[in-house]
Order: structure tokens, then sequence, then C-alpha cells
């Protein structure tokens, strides 16, 4: 008679087996052409790996066996990691997408992308303004394929993100908090939300203007940028002397940034 402990290792591989199962269907559900395709990748990728062994062994055998071995494990994991560096540098850039109109394409790209970064992040909190960062681009992604109220949901974890990491170093975060904030109060405008929209804008206009004292070329841009949709927020809300004195602070700036006539 097995005791209960005999029959654990059992169980596993039966635990085992049926979460293998689905992948095993989805095999066997393959035509013949699929199947030698699948083959026929894993048969060049086997043959590359152990191709790097050999090479980099023989060449470790030339200082000594202990080199040699060291050669044979340390091959794969080179071209492993090559592989790695070579897919990241082609693989297709969300914000250049965007640019070029491609609106959809970058979305589907960035929801894979936030799946794995939203995991860093869980583990790794420093890796969250990466994953703030791919929020703004699928907020941007979104507010282009006119799904406004999902792109401000997303605007605002980015805000969060954002607020948190300038709270500890401002130096560093609160131009991409600005930026995030810009985005918010755009986003809340298109839907009617001016109040709100004008609070966003305010808080990013007092960043641009902290930020331009100390680098007016690189932030004069963006606040007047920012004055401008001050100026949009506040005409909503019928405070029209107000709105006025942004727009003209704005046009003061855009001109003051201009290059100089020439004789």
């Amino acid at each position: 008679m097995r005791s209960r402990q005999d029959w654990v290792p059992v169980s596993r591989m039966w635990a085992l087996a049926l979460r293998l199962e689905p992948a095993l269907l989805a095999l066997g559900d393959l035509h013949n052409g699929a199947m030698r395709a699948l083959r026929g990748v894993i048969r060049r990728r086997f043959l590359v790996l152990l191709t790097a062994a050999v090479v980099s062994g023989g060449a470790g055998l030339l200082l000594g066996p202990g080199w040699a071995a060291a050669g044979v494990v340390s091959g794969p994991l080179a071209v492993c990691a090559a592989g790695i560096i070579v897919a990241i540098c082609v693989k297709p850039d969300p914000g250049q997408m965007l640019k070029a109109g491609r609106a959809h394409e970058a979305l589907r790209l960035l929801e894979g992308d936030l799946a794995v970064s939203r995991r860093l992040a869980a583990k790794w909190p420093a890796f969250r303004d990466v994953l703030a960062e791919k929020l703004m681009l699928k907020s941007q992604a979104l507010q282009a394929l006119a799904r406004e109220p999902q792109a401000l949901d997303t605007a605002g974890e980015a805000v969060a993100i954002y607020a948190e990491f300038a709270a500890r170093q401002p130096g560093r975060y609160n131009p991409a908090l600005a930026r995030a904030l810009l985005q918010q109060a755009g986003l809340l405008g298109g839907l009617s939300r001016h109040g709100e929209a004008l609070g966003a804008t305010q808080a990013a206009i007092q960043i641009y203007r902290d930020l331009a004292a100390a680098d007016r070329g690189t932030y004069l841009p963006d606040l007047a940028l920012a004055l401008a949709r001050q100026s949009d927020e506040l005409g909503f809300l019928d405070c029209i002397a107000e709105a006025r004195a942004a727009a003209a602070e704005a046009e003061l700036i855009r001109t003051d940034m201009l290059p100089p006539a020439p004789p």
C-alpha cells in the first residue's frame, strides 16, 4: 500500500499534465505546414546555441580545460543576451508610430508593453517611472482614437505616479509631471470639465514658471503653451479678463522667443 506521501509526486505530475494539456491540444490542431515551420524555428535556434557553445568552448580550450568549460556555458548565454539587445533595438517605437498617425498599431504595442511594465513596477517600484511614460503614450494613442474617457483615466494614472516621484526628486520629475498635467487638462477640457482642467493647467504653469526661471530656452515655449490652455479654460468659465491676461502673456513669451528680424 502506497502512503499519502508517495502519491505527492504523482499528483504533481497530473497537475503539470493538466496545465500543459491546452498547449498540447493547440499544437495538435496546427496543420502540417505550421508544425514544420515551428520545428524549423526550434531547430535553427538550437543550432545557433550549439554553434555558440562549440565555438566559445574551442576558443577557451586554447587556454585550458577550465576555460573550455566556461566557454561552453558562456557562449549560448552571450548569444541570448545579444538576441535580446537586438530585439530591443529593432522593436518599433510607439511614440514614432503615433507621430506617423498609426495610433491603432501603437496602442496594440503599448498594451503588451504595459503588461510587462506593470509586473516590473509591482516587484521593483523604481520601474514605475517607465510605467508612467508608457501610460502617457497610451493616453495619447487613445485620444487620437477619440476614446477620451479612457485616455483621461490613463493620463490620471500617469499624473499620480509622476507626482509621487516629483515629491521626492522634483528636479528630475517635474518636467514629466507638467507634461502629464497638460495632457490631463486637455482631456478634461475636451470632456467639458473646465474647472478641473483649469486646476490641472494652473499646476502645470507653476511648475513651468519654476523650470523657466532656471532654463528659459527649454521651458518658456512650454509655459506659453500652458498659458494658452489656461486662457481657453478661463474663457469657458466666463473669466474673460483673466483669459485675456493669460493669452497676452503667452503671446508675449512667443514673440520674445522668435528670432530677431533680419536688417
